[in-house]
């Protein structure tokens, strides 16, 4: 049975996805810019991610992932990293997420066509290849704390109140600083840093 098939009460719907540039190819490159560099935007709503440098290549390869919470089109931007002025800008693609979803088929690798920018002139800008695939995450904290009130704790649940001697490191990356943040504290007082 399909997604499609599902009563829209059963239907599993995403609120994640996963972006994964993986190369490109047929990029229109000009070395008159002092650089040898490029990296890719990658877009979905307000949130942006970008890849690190690599050199120029023929199929320059990235093999980057990145996460989103489903706020609308994914936009991918293929950028040619400039040593004084503004970088150049070398093809975009555009991906509508609720297709691709609707299509059924994931995770989803594809070579996805750069286009140039909005009201230019179209050239043959390359194809970047992109895998894409939905996650969902069920519960945030608080939606936690309130389905476990008034239920019967499993043995594993009841653990968490014992008390313990050692020490443990939770590790949250913060998605300002990309750095991971560490945080030391005993099992019943740990929280989390953001």
């Amino acid at each position: 049975m399909s997604l499609i098939d599902l009563d829209d009460d059963q239907r599993w719907v995403p609120t994640h996805v996963n972006v994964t540039v993986l190369r490109a190819r047929g990029l229109r490159t000009k070395g008159k810019h002092g650089s040898r560099y490029l990296y890719t935007i990658i877009q979905v709503g307000k949130e942006k991610y970008t890849t690190g440098l690599v050199e120029k290549a023929e199929v320059p390869q990235w093999n980057e992932e990145c996460c989103f919470e489903l706020l609308g089109d994914l936009v991918l931007t293929v950028m040619h990293r400039v040593l004084i002025g503004l970088d150049v800008f070398l093809g975009q693609t555009i991906i509508p997420l609720d297709k691709i979803f609707q299509d059924g088929v994931c995770p989803r690798d594809e070579w996805f066509k750069l286009n140039s920018k909005a009201g230019r002139k179209e050239k043959e800008r390359g194809e970047l290849q992109v895998t894409v695939q939905f996650t969902r995450n069920n519960m945030t904290a608080s939606m936690f704390d309130l389905t476990m009130k008034d239920k019967p704790r499993s043995a594993f649940g009841k653990l968490k109140d014992r008390p313990f001697n050692h020490h443990f490191v939770f590790l949250c990356l913060s998605p300002s600083a990309h750095q991971p943040a560490h945080h030391k504290g005993s099992h019943t007082q740990a929280s989390l840093q953001r």
